[in-house]
């Protein structure tokens, strides 16, 4: 038998009306997880009914949002919310079961958004390539101002 799935990105604050749905619908829910991403955390919640799952992904949760917690529908999500609090510093409000920072003790708060220091080095060498296409198209908008055109306007600078 093979395995039935689809993936769908959902908004926020449509998150607890379709697992209400859902559990409504009779569906179980299986997981969530944490994925860090560049503009913040991507939520997965994986539903299961008749061999068939539904993920739903809620992309780039930032910092400030609160996330309600699914545990009064979905009581076995709660491990899974509690690490993404500790772990990925999500603020999952209303958990019916909530170790308050405490299900995990780590040495670093919230340790799976720490970067790699290739990583980090990767964003760097990409903000300064993109800083330096923008001070070049700036000045060639600049020498297009004046009349020259880009190339000469550049040429003519390091001429003087």
């Amino acid at each position: 038998m093979a395995i039935e799935q689809e993936f769908k990105d959902i908004e926020l604050d449509a998150l607890l009306t379709l697992a209400t749905e859902r559990y409504e619908a009779g569906w179980r829910g299986v997981q969530m997880l944490c994925v860090a991403a560049d503009e913040g955390i991507d939520l997965i919640y994986t539903f299961e009914k008749d061999g068939f799952y539904c993920n739903l992904r809620v992309p780039s949760i930032p910092k400030e949002a609160e996330v309600p917690s699914l545990q009064g529908m979905f009581f076995g999500l709660f491990p899974f919310e509690n690490e993404a609090h500790d772990l990925f510093g999500v603020n999952i409000v209303d958990m019916a079961l909530d170790f308050e920072g405490a299900f995990y003790d780590v040495a670093v708060s919230e340790p799976m958004t720490v970067i790699s220091p290739e990583k980090k080095a990767q964003r760097e060498k990409a903000a300064k390539l993109a800083k330096a296409q923008a001070a070049k198209a700036a000045r060639e908008a600049a020498a297009a101002g004046e009349g020259a055109p880009a190339g000469q306007a550049a040429e003519k600078k390091e001429g003087e």
